[in-house]
């Protein structure tokens, strides 16, 4: 898990990988950071992945019982992830939408209040 989570090996071999945890889990097995959501934003920003590669980083990682959140920044990591996750909803991955989560992931100080995050206002 932590291999996906941090990019360590190609998306398809990390999530293949993700296959042999079962969905529904008692436990947190891993944590998910900021520090791991930049990481990812940043390759998107340098070209190391496309919009598709985060949406299928994000939509293999959002909602599984045993990947836990940063503490104190658990709804904004949520909420990062059901964007990407969710270009349906939320538009396609962009160099600017990129960037602004990047300031925003960097300027958080903890879930004192709800993030809503850049992409829609007042959504949790």
């Amino acid at each position: 898990m932590r291999n996906l989570i941090e990019l360590r090996l190609p998306l398809d071999e990390a999530t293949t990988a993700l296959t042999r945890f079962p969905w529904d889990s008692d436990a947190e097995l891993v944590a998910l950071t900021r520090a791991d959501a930049l990481r990812l934003l940043r390759r998107y920003l340098h070209g190391d992945l496309t919009a598709v590669d985060c949406q299928r980083w994000a939509e293999a990682l959002e909602g599984r019982d045993d990947i836990g959140l940063e503490t104190g920044f658990e709804n904004l990591l949520k909420g990062f992830l059901f964007e990407i996750a969710t270009p349906a909803l939320f538009g396609d991955l962009t160099p600017a939408l990129a960037a602004t989560w990047e300031t925003t992931l960097c300027a958080a100080e903890g879930d004192r209040t709800t993030h809503a995050g850049p992409g829609k206002p007042g959504r949790a």
